[in-house]
């Protein structure tokens, strides 16, 4: 049998064969074809490799089996790219791949590539857990005997993206002294400014100043999927990406638009305007959110976590943080995102600083505000008890740090981690800032949106893309109007927090080929294997080859911890037993989601 690819090839060829003629039955011969400037890249052998460099039963016992279970099914290997597609001809870069094989004849079958978003997240594993997590489909259930297809139908990729992880890597250090600075409204100083506007600058020399720092970009990592995809010998790409992944995936479509195949993009970021106002919308998504979401629960459990009764109150109650207060709760470094997973560390801090502020404003001192809380009675919910006592500490140790003169005036040496490194590059290398946006702008956006709630951070006053020199052959985004056609599938919370609604909402708009499916009452980021018939089914039977009936598809979430438990107090013995799990295992799914969630950002 052809593999997948070669007889989908071999049919495109016949019919380019079929066309060469003058129609007086002599044949034509075909105009010279200009040298294809990637050929060299194209016709690279790929060295399939067992990917044991890259897990250990000493460092991840669970990961150790889950791979190792899946034997020669597992491969690895490293490509060779353009460092600038510009110039094929010069540098190269490494662009390392992980795949899972279908478990029967994989040469038959198409690769779905897996980007868990960033940028600067490496997704190298995250196609293995996919993967395993869809091998784990109970075939008894809908639910279940869908994913076994999907396992069945496909092999998995996951890559590390130029710059992260296993290939080539990019690390931003310097020896610049940098500085604690406050996170607040009331770091309005001329002096914490400075600290914030120093960092970003440190960032954009010492970032610039990796020679391969000018072709990380999403741009060359679009093109490192299309060699990937040649490579592997598909003929369009099939994807699914998160977060940034769908940043990556507009992209690719946008310069690629004939040969995007099948592409889910969940989480999205809003492709109809600037990168640069991706910060600015996470702030908003956070506050909207906390608003409308995370707010109304806290008050129907007024009961339980005494923050309020009204959503009004809940938010009055937190907004009512002074300086020293809510400089501890944002450096306890919490996300505020509206995952289930997060929803109980969020409400935990919340209280934390409730009570931490009643006693400052009783004069009370660290170790007084320690001992208060450690006698404060429990919470009448188990996980968000225990969140709440691990909690004391960090909190009375960062109310010590703050008060400690020392603490921002003590200085370390400027480094960030290849993440961040890369994070950082990809956003100042992708498109200029809009004009207009001056130091001035980001100063006084950053302060007024710390002052609209407790939960946002003043951050976005750190601009390094403003003080970096753009790229001499930089890449131009392509404009949302090469998207029109492209039958893409969106995958979208409510109540997502890094990627609002509003956003992706503004990009469907102009996208008329594509389709949505949108889970109301959900707060998740990533919304991958969400175990719901409505928005399982699907997401994948688009990935299947069948896209939805309808351009917007609405889903119901799923209920919170709180208010389910509330629901499962009111059934009576009578009620119907639980449905079976889609999965044969569980307990496995679970912690094989958990390892999945991980890396999405």
């Amino acid at each position: 049998m052809f593999p997948y690819s070669l007889r989908l090839a071999t049919a495109l060829a016949v019919l380019i064969l079929a066309g060469c003629s003058d129609g007086s039955g002599s044949d034509v011969a075909p105009a010279p074809q200009p040298q294809d400037p990637l050929a060299a890249y194209k016709n690279q052998t790929v060295h399939w490799h067992d990917c044991s460099a890259y897990f250990s039963q000493a460092t991840d016992p669970d990961e150790f089996e889950t791979f190792t279970r899946l034997g020669t099914r597992l491969q690895c290997a490293d490509i060779q790219a353009p460092m600038d597609y510009a110039h094929p001809d010069q540098s190269r870069i490494t662009v390392s791949i992980m795949q899972v094989l279908a478990a029967d004849a994989p040469d038959t079958k198409p690769h779905l590539f897996f980007n868990p978003g960033g940028p600067g997240v490496d997704g190298q594993k995250d196609a293995v857990w996919y993967a395993a997590l869809l091998a784990q489909g109970n075939a008894a259930t809908a639910l279940g005997k869908k994913y076994q297809d999907m396992a069945q139908s496909y092999n998995f990729v996951g890559f590390s993206p130029r710059g992260v992880g296993a290939s080539s890597n990019l690390i931003c250090a310097g020896n610049e002294y940098v500085y604690e600075s406050d996170p607040t409204q009331w770091g309005n100083t001329p002096d914490n400014i400075q600290k914030l506007t120093d960092t970003a600058r440190y960032i954009a020399k010492n970032c610039q100043k990796n020679p391969i720092s000018d072709y990380i970009n999403t741009d060359a990592t679009a093109r490192d999927m299309d060699l990937m995809r040649h490579l592997l010998g598909d003929v369009q790409l099939h994807y699914f990406g998160i977060s940034y992944g769908t940043w990556l995936g507009f992209w690719y479509a946008g310069i690629f638009p004939d040969r995007a195949g099948p592409m889910v993009l969940d989480s999205n970021m809003d492709f109809s305007q600037s990168i640069h106002d991706a910060s600015i919308l996470y702030k908003e998504g956070q506050i909207h959110t906390f608003q409308n979401f995370i707010a109304p629960y806290i008050a129907r459990h007024d009961d339980i976590l005494g923050l309020g009764d009204t959503a009004a109150a809940v938010i009055a109650n937190t907004q009512a943080l002074g300086h020293e207060a809510k400089a501890v709760l944002l450096g306890l470094n919490l996300s505020f995102r509206a995952e289930p997973g997060v929803i109980p560390s969020y409400i935990a801090a919340l209280k934390l600083m409730t009570l931490t502020q009643d006693l400052l404003d009783r004069g009370k001192s660290p170790d007084d505000i320690q001992q208060a809380l450690l006698a404060t009675p429990p919470i009448a919910d188990e996980a968000i008890q225990t969140l709440f006592r691990k909690g004391i500490e960090p909190v009375v140790q960062l109310l010590k740090n703050h008060r400690n003169p020392l603490f921002y005036a003590t200085p370390s040496f400027f480094r960030l981690n290849n993440s961040a490194s890369v994070w950082n590059t990809v956003v100042c290398n992708d498109e200029p800032i809009p004009p207009g946006r001056d130091q001035a702008y980001w100063t006084q956006t950053g302060l007024a949106l710390a002052e609209r709630q407790s939960i946002i951070s003043n951050d976005i006053i750190q601009q390094p893309c403003l003080d970096w020199a753009p790229p001499v052959d930089g890449a131009s985004k392509p404009a949302i109007e090469s998207l029109k056609t492209v039958p893409l599938l969106m995958l979208q919370s409510q109540f997502d927090v890094p990627t609002p609604l509003s956003g992706a909402l503004r990009a469907f708009d102009r996208l008329p080929a594509t389709k949505m499916v949108q889970v109301s009452n959900e707060g998740t980021h990533g919304l991958l294997v969400y175990e719901t018939e409505c928005v399982d089914l699907a997401v994948m039977d688009y990935l299947l080859g069948t896209p939805p009936a309808q351009r917007l598809t609405t889903c119901p979430g799923k209920p919170l911890a709180l208010d389910q438990q509330h629901a499962d107090q009111g059934k009576t013995r009578s009620a119907q037993p639980p449905s079976p799990s889609p999965f044969t295992d569980p307990a496995r799914a679970r912690v094989l989601k958990e390892k999945l969630r991980q890396s999405i950002q």
